[in-house]
């Protein structure tokens, strides 16, 4: 693949700024350990203006998790909560979210985006997110030729640079790094216990239709039910303990779907927390009670509305494991 220039990051943001209106907009593409976040570091402080930081594992804006805008020097202004440490099955939030805050930024603008360039998906998410955000200038940062297809598919100008000296991270580092980006966040948080009827929640079923009496279902389903909602043909309730009778609870009610979520997939498991309509930082819900919820949320501010993630994670960083909440 040809390479338009290569040199240290400061170089190579002096060529790249020149191509950049005032008001313009400049996307850095490539995979992991290409030097994306040296040259938008550098970007910024020839540009001025605001950062999109879209590597959700590798954040240096704001939160893990979290497309982000904002600035190196002052940290997060804005941000759109995906919920993973990868956009891979997150492919629509990821879009959407990069797209919102390259709406909301002042300009010039420096989108930083994560390293999932791999494969048709990879490519065909970067090729929509070029073509959402409508940049003046794409730079590529290729290892070999994976970036080659991209190039030619691509309909706005591009450039193709290295970066030298960039050092390849083994994948326990990348890990340790994030792990740390998490207990960063984690400390700022503090418990609070909230009712489940106080909550509100987004991205998921726990918040739509009415609520349902726990006592009444738990006797039907023939063990603790801590939380539920009824919504037309469907419901959802938290459960603590193994049911007996779930079809006999679908036909009485004349259910299509009753979804069961143990309390264990919610103990643990991230959120991100909102305040004035707006992102304010992630946290993890702790305990899952019956009258109430345990929350670590930053400053210990109960927010206006929490959304889960698809991770588990303790307060250390350390990922539990992966799961969707209908």
């Amino acid at each position: 693949m040809k390479i338009d220039r290569q040199g240290t990051a400061e170089e190579i943001a002096a060529f790249v700024a020149e191509r950049v209106p005032p008001d313009g907009c400049v996307v850095l593409i490539g995979g992991v350990d290409v030097g994306k976040t040296t040259l938008a570091r550098a970007l910024h402080r020839l540009l001025g203006g605001e950062v999109v930081d879209a590597d959700l594992g590798q954040s240096t804006i704001g939160s893990p998790t979290a497309i982000t805008l904002g600035t190196y020097d002052v940290g997060m202004r804005d941000g759109y909560f995906v919920g993973d440490t990868t956009p891979r099955g997150h492919l629509v939030l990821a879009l959407c979210g990069t797209t919102r805050m390259v709406r909301r930024a002042r300009r010039p603008l420096v989108v930083d985006t994560d390293g999932f360039i791999s494969g048709n998906a990879g490519r065909s998410y970067k090729l929509a997110l070029i073509e959402a955000i409508d940049p003046d200038l794409v730079v590529l940062l290729p290892k070999g030729e994976e970036l080659e297809l991209l190039r030619l598919s691509c309909e706005v100008t591009t450039v193709t640079v290295r970066l030298l000296g960039v050092r390849q991270k083994s994948r326990q580092e990348r890990i340790n790094a994030r792990e740390g980006l998490f207990r960063t966040e984690f400390s700022r948080c503090r418990e609070v216990e909230v009712p489940w009827e106080g909550i509100r929640w987004r991205g998921t079923l726990l918040g739509l239709g009415e609520l349902v009496d726990p006592d009444v279902l738990s006797k039907m389903l023939g063990c603790d039910v801590l939380f539920a909602r009824r919504m037309g043909r469907g419901a959802i309730a938290v459960i603590d303990g193994r049911p007996l009778s779930a079809g006999a609870v679908k036909a009485f009610w004349e259910l299509e779907e009753l979804f069961l979520i143990p309390k264990s997939y919610l103990e643990d498991r991230l959120i991100g927390c909102y305040r004035e309509g707006r992102f304010a930082g992630i946290g993890r819900i702790t305990k899952a009670l019956r009258e109430k919820l345990v929350i670590s949320v930053p400053e210990g501010e109960v927010p206006e509305a929490i959304q889960p993630g698809c991770l588990r994670i303790t307060a250390s960083g350390r990922e539990l494991g992966r799961s969707l909440l209908p």
